[in-house]
């Protein structure tokens, strides 16, 4: 080199100091364990930058590509994100749950709807109007589809109207969301029941079908006065469609999951004395825990380990369970196996049992090539976030189908991510993070507060920290930041002073 070089008083910016190293960073957005944990697969911390940057329609209509009805999960969902969320490790997850509502109800107060494709030519059928045919129906009427929905029962929504209480899920907020559909042109016939025998018709009507019919079957129990058990699904239904509920002061509900808490809470709250008994240890119980650890706050009574033997019977009426101590040994079909610990038994009094330890299928549906099945019919019992994105994604294969396109989750589509990487804790510089615990959400404000805590694991949101410390001016931040290789002496330090995990130290090729 001529040493003349070094002594000039222009620039230095024409010595390529970049050749001297042997790492250089790169940018690379990962997947945040919110989104790998959330079942509708949503982009929080790209919703949470929306929100950020003040574009408001635009995070509503992020989520809506995602989710049609962040009114409902918002209030139902046991938020596997937030269990999932970094946060946590610092001082409280984000409140995910919470934000998704506040979002949802503003896309219902502003009518906010994504834009509509020009109609196709296709009819297709949904069967089923819970969560999964809704959502399914919303996808496709958006794609341009005529859709028509088959419901047997007089009212639509399913589970959402008829099978999760009220004071879990309003009322208004279903009836709302299901009038978006109709705005969007979904037709929904309701009392019109279709079952696998009608097959051939409606295929011959229509190009294609979602069925989505929901597990609407309960399972029995295989013991001795089991004739005098009402199903924990079938007290719910005539509960929240005609205000009716069977006799008795005390009640013994048997099951561990959402149905038998639901069963359990709503009749605590309509003055029964209600004792839950269920075989999984309480850290097992499938129900969400947050209902859970309120069952116990209304005064419901939670016996563990345990399982009925009989319904005993006094004079032609219900007047004990007897129950005894067990052990689980595995499970099949969703069933657990259990065994007896010993030969102690005990009687509960009560004058009212409810079975809920699960449901299944009214009937099998074959496979067709323009048939896609959705749901809890699919999957196997499911929470409302796991339907709704079951429902949608059956709805993108039958719409790719129909248009001879192929078929790209949405997680390839709408995540554009580097790689799939989770990031951890581990991955983040908390430096950066002030100590702010989670607040409640009341207003825009205190939204925006909220998304505020997001760490935006993986994903750069520009916070210009690799700008800001970079000795060599090797990086650049506009809408992203860009590296200069000629200048970056690959020294890490802004690998090191990212908040987010987002750049990472690579050999250079």
């Amino acid at each position: 080199m001529d040493i003349t070089l070094l002594r000039t008083f222009s620039t230095t910016r024409r010595i390529k100091t970049g050749a001297w190293s042997r790492l250089q960073p790169v940018f690379l957005n990962g997947v945040s364990p919110c989104m790998d944990a959330c079942p509708a697969s949503i982009d929080i911390p790209r919703l949470y930058g929306l929100l950020l940057e003040g574009k408001e329609r635009e995070a509503a209509l992020h989520i809506l590509s995602f989710n049609p009805f962040p009114s409902i999960t918002g209030r139902v969902c046991p938020h596997f994100c937030q269990d999932q969320c970094n946060r946590k490790e610092l001082d409280g997850a984000v409140e995910i749950r919470a934000l998704e509502r506040y979002l949802g109800d503003l896309i219902l107060k502003e009518k906010i709807f994504p834009s509509k494709e020009v109609f196709q030519g296709s009819k297709v059928a949904i069967i089923g109007s819970g969560p999964a045919g809704l959502a399914a129906a919303w996808y496709l009427a958006l794609g341009g589809m005529e859709v028509v929905v088959f419901e047997r029962e007089e009212v639509p929504g399913g589970m959402l109207s008829w099978g999760i209480p009220s004071f879990r899920l309003d009322r208004g907020v279903v009836e709302e969301n299901i009038r978006r559909l109709e705005e969007i042109g979904v037709s929904i016939l309701t009392s019109s029941a279709v079952s696998s025998q009608d097959l051939g018709r409606l295929l011959y009507e229509y190009q294609g079908a979602v069925v989505a019919p929901g597990l609407t079957k309960a399972r029995e129990l295989p013991v001795k006065g089991r004739e005098h058990v009402i199903k924990g699904l079938d007290l719910l239904k005539a509960y929240n469609l005609k205000g009716e509920l069977p006799p008795g002061d005390k009640a013994v509900v048997i099951g561990g999951g959402n149905v038998a808490v639901d069963v359990a809470r709503l009749l605590r709250r309509n003055g029964r004395e209600v004792t839950l008994v269920c075989v999984e240890p309480r850290n097992e119980m499938p129900a969400i825990s947050e209902e859970i650890q309120e069952a116990l706050e209304e005064g419901i009574t939670i016996r563990n380990s345990l399982s009925v033997e009989e319904v005993l019977i006094s004079q032609g009426k219900v007047s004990a369970a007897k129950v005894g101590r067990i052990r689980i040994t595995g499970e099949e079909d969703r069933i657990k196996k259990v065994e007896w610990i010993d030969q102690t038994r005990e009687d509960i009094p009560c004058q009212l049992v409810v079975l809920a330890v699960g449901q299944e299928g009214e009937e099998t549906w074959p496979s067709h090539e323009d048939l896609f099945l959705a749901g809890d019919i699919d999957r196997g019992p499911t929470t409302v976030a796991e339907a709704i994105a079951s429902g949608r994604d059956a709805a993108l294969r039958l719409k790719a189908r129909l248009k001879g396109e192929p078929f790209i989750e949405v997680k390839e589509r709408l995540w554009q991510r580097d790689h799939q990487d989770i990031i951890t804790f581990e991955d983040l510089n908390p430096f950066y993070f002030d100590h702010a615990p989670p607040g409640k959400i009341k207003d825009w404000e205190s939204a925006l507060k909220e998304a505020q805590r997001c760490f935006s694991c993986g994903y750069c949101n520009a916070c210009g920290n690799c700008w800001i410390f970079c000795p060599d001016v090797a990086i650049t931040l506009e809408s992203a930041p860009q590296l200069d290789r000629d200048h970056c002496k690959g020294c890490g330090i802004c690998a090191t002073e990212c908040p987010r995990g987002v750049v990472y130290m690579k050999e250079k090729e």
